[in-house]
């Protein structure tokens, strides 16, 4: 019983449900770390006392418990192909709003925006997708719609930039996935494939020093400076190496950090964290190989240490393994029009899933807001992504 993106009823308790996940704090703190553990208390709360109970009030008694602070709620008759839906919780965007939980209603004309929205930090990154997981419970359970094989609604605590939540989820579900859906801000395009990435880091300790006599060697900013120049040269070779549908791989600083930060005195640390985009088959430990190679012979008097950190592995979907999606593609043409098959720019959980050749992709509302400023997301797309995902199991299951 899918219901139409304007109607009453079934849709404005999928609306409620959003208000009240909005209203949840669940971002990343603002800080040079940009990193958050999966057992973090904003999101040990955010999970087991607001997600976890709104599943059980929809009657979701089928509850998986997995590591890293996660869960999954089981639906179906196990007998048939088994789906996952795939939502996450850290909020890592929209910073400086200035009411990120404010969860209110609005027309935001001052916008160019011309319906009603609602606004919260997180709203379009997570909390669309998870209201979505909650109605199609709902529906599922109220309306005892008969799921021949497995429907996993997963809660994926990813905040590390890593795919180990993922990995928890997976080694701990009953069953491996014919398709994963992650559900994310893709502009109701299909996302077939993203680059992925390693964080480089490049440590050099130097010599502190008062500003008004610096040392002959161990200078660590004039240091850096030559690293940061070396690794544009090295970015014009790296960006040689391209695939057609993914794009290019790349070497980008875009963190410096210097210690101590004392008056008058020159640091006698730095660390500059490299953005490593990775293609299919780029070892990201050989990358900082390659950048350590790259930079040798700087800095004289200063010891340089090069390691590989974070990594997230690229994903890629081929045209001919896409006929798996034709349940979502199905759905999406019935409420929009004919689907499409993107790229998504940057790096996210994917390749995970697809490193243990799971088939998995992207899909969700659009992001209209500020990077860092207003949150919003439009009600109509999020009536229509429940509706799309609500066709997507009746298609994929064939109720």
């Amino acid at each position: 019983m899918p219901f139409s993106p304007h109607a009453p009823g079934p849709a404005d308790l999928l609306v409620a449900d959003l208000v009240a996940l909005a209203r949840v704090p669940s971002a990343v703190p603002l800080g040079a770390d940009t990193l958050i553990e999966p057992d973090h208390p904003t999101l040990r709360h955010y999970v087991q006392e607001c997600l976890r109970p709104m599943f059980q009030s929809v009657g979701a008694v089928d509850i998986i418990d997995l590591p890293r602070n996660q869960f999954a709620v089981r639906l179906g008759d196990g007998a048939g192909p088994c789906l996952a839906l795939m939502a996450y919780t850290p909020t890592q965007h929209h910073n400086l709003m200035a009411e990120p939980w404010s969860g209110r209603i609005r027309t935001p004309v001052e916008l160019g925006v011309d319906e009603p929205c609602l606004f919260g930090q997180g709203v379009t990154q997570n909390k669309t997708h998870q209201a979505c997981l909650l109605d199609l419970a709902r529906w599922i359970l109220t309306e005892r719609v008969p799921l021949h094989g497995t429907l996993l609604l997963c809660v994926n605590n990813e905040g590390r930039s890593s795919h180990d939540c993922s990995h928890a989820i997976l080694d701990g579900l009953p069953r491996t996935p014919d398709l994963l859906i992650q559900l994310f801000p893709t502009g109701f395009d299909i996302s077939v494939g993203n680059r992925g990435r390693v964080d480089v880091l490049v440590d050099i300790r130097g010599t502190a020093a008062h500003s008004s006599s610096p040392p002959a060697d161990g200078r660590v900013i004039e240091t850096s400076a030559e690293v940061i120049r070396r690794l544009g040269e090295l970015d014009a070779v790296v960006r040689t190496r391209s695939h057609p549908e993914l794009g290019r791989e790349q070497v980008v600083p875009y963190q410096v950090r210097y210690e101590p930060l004392a008056p008058h005195t020159l640091p006698s640390a730095a660390r500059i964290t490299v953005d490593r985009r990775l293609l299919p088959g780029t070892d990201p430990v050989a990358t900082a190989d390659e950048i350590r190679t790259a930079i040798e012979g700087t800095g004289p008097g200063c010891e340089i240490r090069v390691r590989p950190g974070v990594t997230m592995l690229p994903a890629y979907l081929p045209p001919e393994r896409r006929d798996v999606l034709d349940p979502l593609a199905d759905s999406i043409r019935a409420h929009l029009g004919e689907p499409r098959h993107t790229i998504y720019g940057g790096s996210f959980d994917a390749g995970g899933p697809a490193s243990r050749g799971i088939p998995t992709v992207m899909f969700g509302v659009p992001e209209e807001g500020d990077l860092l400023g207003e949150d919003y997301v439009r009600l109509s797309a999020v009536r229509r992504q429940a509706a799309i995902l609500r066709d997507t199991v009746t298609h994929f299951f064939q109720v």
